[in-house]
């Protein structure tokens, strides 16, 4: 019989690394490290080689005298369907059958380990009746054999939880037909008053770009620049809980290396990240691609099976039950993110048990050119540098952006995560959240991202966002007295400002514009004049900009981006192409409503931070 040998904790964790050349300073650093950031010794051992995650388990088979694989998924059944997944994210360990005999498929800890060494000793039938396996092993396996309960909690989480506003559920065709035959009968009569025909019809469409341009006005002069929360103090290393990264891929394998490269430059101990590549099984070049990188302990992949809707948020529900993390953000592939964006997140949601959500301020890198990048550039420093922390301090719903959204992982789940079915899935959680009660704030850290450089690129992401939009505004106006009854009057009016008036305003500007401007060219060359209606036309459009303009100009000005200010006299020409999203967005939402336009993006070195 062979006997393990018995080790203090210096020797098995010298035992684990197994570096030739390693002594016993070695080890006190590893047992130093994991004393100070709070973290498991084998988690230490698996970080310090970022190529080579999995020695200290493989190590720990051979003093064991067990088996070790990499791969456990043909050896393993899958879970009862009515399994709840949600209990996967804290699993060490699972039953299977290998070389014939039922067998532990285990993942230990440093003081397990130290406990099965004696026991092995003590019974040695325990070594053909367990294999170590390391987390991440464990976690892909885990995934792999339960497709059906993980896509069926992907789908139906929110149903589950939330059964009131599903773009699934509460989108039928009567009510698409019936919005977008609205949406035309409000583009059409926008033209009807500046040929002096239902001339009170213009107060209401002034109303429809006015108030939310007042509102961008208002931020604008009431901007002090602290509305975004900083913390107070910033959590040191073994205060810090693990926190759970969700990155969605799809087609996208060009822009590994980057994504990789900005989250290991993330000011957040090793140890406690749990990065997850979620990618669909019909990319198998990302697949390839993503699972370059899993040398390093951080990284682990989810390859989701191919099932509609082929949508992002299907996607991070699919992921989100085997998330490790108290707290868990999303970051998409094009993203950079500020290193120190996570222990600051994780910071405030310690220091305050009420907040539930922070949104990062997404703004575009200085590397996207081009007339329609710059007035993106300049859109993103308006909305999210001085219009999202407004909305916020003044307790309205906060529609959030698709990416750098941070969340308590237990409240997420809790509430029905993403809507599988809806393509602006960020903004409608911001709203579902707000019919909660739950508090979400601005987070005064940056994320870098990609720019759209050309009109297709831009209308065809726009048109999937107008989409969204217009899915968030019938879902939640479906039963419209339990809507009343959650947000109050005053949110009431701010979801339909913010989330309805992007919509109409949308709609009828481009109609609007051109009308307007053939109107005053024709009054000018036939009459030498023109009439009170088209000066009151001129007068809105001009406030429906001027909102638009100052928040850029201050998010600019905070960015130290200035350069891009003169490109804002185009804002007129890129609001047209809004209006052509608004009309792809419409026909979408009859006949796609569920289609997901996916953006591609060029990606480029990590710049420095």
């Amino acid at each position: 019989m062979n006997v393990v040998r018995r080790f203090d904790n210096v020797e098995l964790a010298q035992a684990l690394a197994a570096k030739p050349g390693d002594d016993r300073h070695v080890a006190d650093a590893i047992f130093d490290r994991a004393h100070r950031i709070g973290a498991d010794p084998i988690e230490v051992l698996a970080a310090l080689d970022q190529t080579d995650r999995e020695r200290p388990y493989r190590q720990a088979a051979a003093i064991l005298g067990v088996p070790y694989r990499t791969d456990i998924t043909p050896f393993l059944l899958p879970f009862d369907a009515n399994v709840n997944v949600d209990r996967f994210s804290g699993m060490r360990s699972i039953r299977g059958r290998f070389a014939g005999k039922e067998t532990v498929f285990l993942s230990p800890g440093f003081t397990h380990l130290e406990g099965l060494a004696a026991r092995v000793n003590e019974d040695s039938s325990l070594r053909r009746r367990l294999c170590i396996v390391s987390p991440a092993t464990l976690d892909s396996a885990i995934a792999q054999i339960n497709p059906e309960p993980l896509a069926s909690n992907a789908l139906q989480c929110l149903a589950r939880r939330f059964p009131i506003a599903s773009a699934h559920l509460d989108l039928p065709m009567s009510v698409r037909v019936g919005f977008v035959a609205a949406i035309a009968v409000c583009t059409l009569l926008a033209a009807l008053p500046v040929f002096d025909i239902l001339s009170p019809l213009l107060a209401v469409f002034a109303l429809t770009l006015a108030v939310p341009s007042a509102f961008r006005i208002w931020a604008a002069f009431t901007f002090n620049g602290n509305e975004a929360l900083k913390p107070e103090r910033l959590l040191e290393d073994q205060d810090l809980p693990v926190y759970t990264v969700l990155v969605p891929l799809r087609d996208e394998a060009h822009m590994v290396p980057q994504i990789t490269r900005a989250l290991q430059a993330l000011d957040y101990p090793p140890e406690k990240l749990d990065i997850k590549f979620v990618v669909e099984n019909a990319s198998p070049i990302t697949v390839r691609a993503a699972q370059s990188q899993l040398g390093d302990l951080r990284f682990s992949l989810i390859v989701v099976p191919r099932f509609r809707p082929f949508t992002k948020p299907k996607a991070l529900n699919y992921a989100l039950p085997l998330a490790r993390g108290a707290h868990v953000v999303v970051f998409d592939a094009e993203d950079i993110p500020d290193p120190g964006q996570l222990r600051a997140a994780a910071s405030l949601f310690a220091q305050d048990e009420t907040l539930e959500c922070l949104q990062g301020e997404l703004v575009i890198s200085e590397k996207s050119r081009g007339w329609i990048a710059n007035l993106f550039a300049a859109e993103y420093a308006g909305h999210f540098g001085v219009l999202l922390p407004a909305i916020g301090r003044a307790g309205f719903p906060v529609p959030l952006g698709g990416t750098s959204n941070h969340f308590r992982t237990e409240t997420l789940r809790n509430i029905g995560a993403w809507d599988a079915f809806n393509v602006t899935e960020d903004a409608d959680l911001g709203i579902r959240m707000a019919r909660l009660g739950l508090r979400v704030e601005s987070l005064a850290t940056v994320t870098l991202e990609e720019a759209p450089e050309t009109a297709l690129v831009w209308i065809r992401q726009r048109s999937r966002w107008v989409k969204g939009w217009m899915q968030t505004l019938l879902v939640h106006s479906a039963r419209p007295t339990k809507l009343l009854s959650d947000l109050g009057w005053a949110n009431l009016m701010a979801f339909y400002i913010f989330v309805g008036g992007m919509v109409l305003s949308q709609s009828v500007h481009g109609i609007f514009l051109v009308i307007t401007l053939a109107s005053l060219v024709h009054d000018l060359v036939v009459f030498g004049g023109t009439n009170i209606w088209m000066v009151f036309s001129l007068c809105t459009l001009l406030f429906g900009y001027a909102g638009a303009v100052v928040i850029s100009l201050i998010g600019l000005e905070r960015i130290d981006r200035n350069n891009i200010a003169p490109w804002l006299f185009a804002l007129p020409a890129y609001w047209m192409m809004a209006w052509c999203s608004v009309m792809i967005a419409a026909y979408e939402l009859i006949f796609r409503p569920y289609h997901w336009s996916k953006t591609r993006h060029k990606g480029g070195p990590v710049p420095n931070q």
